[in-house]
């Protein structure tokens, strides 16, 4: 099909669509400049870096991946972004998808011990309200046996591997969770589109111009979303750590079936420490991290800013004591279990409890002088 006709103000002035952009782009600053902002020049610093970030994932989101008639699942996180409070213990993977289309994962299941695709009324950020609809995990999927496996989504049913779909389906996820991912791979895995023409068509103009328009949106609207959570538990959960389904409905991050989250806000000066104790219980797994006030991963992939069933040390009684300081712990006290908090003296404490055999854990939390360890 060939492009609509170039609005008159492009054809005079072919940058004028970009001032257009950029004009629009200006107002996502004033996240910075709310009140409940921090103004500390860390959280400046990282607030103006999200920006950007957020700039190209709202361009991917509503350009690249936007041809429903073309799905791509694609990495949604890594070293050079990450949001939406991840953890370097999951591989993520994400699609933008038509619910009432067929669609096919193919690919090897790879050897994460925790497997998920999930199917949600929308991207949070993207879309209002995204909630999970369906799933399929490593408890029931049906894998071959070289390790191949297919999943049918569709809103027909199929035999093997399926997830149904409706209209109500714009987005898929897959999680892949491991406390250590040494010696393990990833699954990978193509999506296709049953009667995908094989070739896509050439860009067209008003798909650019209408995803510069719902990029500059995304970019204004989404830091203020995240932003916005860490005020509650700036707000309500200083220095404590509660389970999520206690907190009010901006909290809701759409958890993916089998786990549940418990979060919390730390506020720790230099000179102090936040003593953080639990009996884990049962669980697949768990693990505790941090966020920045973006949502950002604190310490991507770092071991010494996250803690979980495998890399914590637990008493003999099975409790777990941590410490986030801004300096380990000396040997001197026993306190084998630090969190760095990588100079941010606030951020986000989130608790992942994954397909547990027994309730979340409650968590006994004391800030406490750092000379009393």
């Amino acid at each position: 099909m060939p492009n609509a006709k170039i609005p008159s103000a492009v054809e005079s002035d072919p940058g004028a669509l970009w001032d257009e952009f950029c004009e629009s782009l200006k107002q996502a600053g004033n996240v910075l400049r709310r009140p409940e902002t921090p103004s500390d020049p860390q959280t400046l610093a990282e607030g103006y870096r999200f920006l950007m970030r957020m700039l190209r994932v709202g361009f991917e989101n509503h350009f690249e991946l936007a041809d429903l008639s073309h799905p791509q699942l694609v990495p949604m996180v890594g070293r050079m972004v990450q949001y939406e409070g991840v953890t370097s213990d999951a591989r993520y993977l994400h699609a933008l998808i038509d619910g009432g289309a067929t669609h096919r994962i193919r690919g090897s299941r790879g050897d994460a011990p925790l497997f998920e695709i999930g199917t949600y009324t929308g991207k949070m950020g993207l879309h209002d309200p995204s909630h999970l609809i369906a799933s399929l995990t490593e408890e029931t999927l049906v894998v071959g046996p070289g390790g191949e496996v297919e999943i049918v989504l569709s809103p027909e049913p199929h035999s093997g591997n399926w997830i149904r779909t409706d209209a109500a389906t714009r987005y898929l996820m897959i999680r892949q969770y491991a406390p250590d991912w040494t010696g393990l791979a990833p699954g990978r895995f193509v999506l296709s589109r049953d009667g995908a023409q094989a070739s896509r068509p050439p860009i067209a103009f008003d798909a650019v111009r209408d995803a510069l328009r719902r990029t500059a949106e995304f970019t204004r609207r989404n830091p203020a979303l995240w932003a916005g959570i860490s005020d509650y538990w700036a707000a309500n959960v200083v220095n404590r750590i509660v389970p999520q389904i206690e907190a009010d409905a901006r909290t809701d991050i759409a958890p993916p079936s089998g786990h549940a989250f418990a979060c919390g806000y730390f506020d720790v000066e230099p000179d102090f420490a936040l003593r953080i104790e639990f009996v884990p219980g049962r669980a697949a797994y768990w693990s505790l991290g941090l966020s920045n006030y973006w949502y950002e991963t604190i310490g991507y992939g770092d071991p010494a800013a996250s803690l979980n069933a495998k890399t914590a040390v637990a008493d003999a009684d099975g409790r777990v004591r941590i410490v986030l300081a801004h300096a380990r712990p000396p040997a001197s006290t026993g306190l084998s279990n630090w969190l760095d908090p990588k100079g941010h003296r606030e951020g986000t404490l989130v608790f992942r409890w994954s397909r547990p055999l027994d309730p979340m854990p409650e968590f006994h939390c004391a800030l406490v002088p750092w000379r009393s360890l």
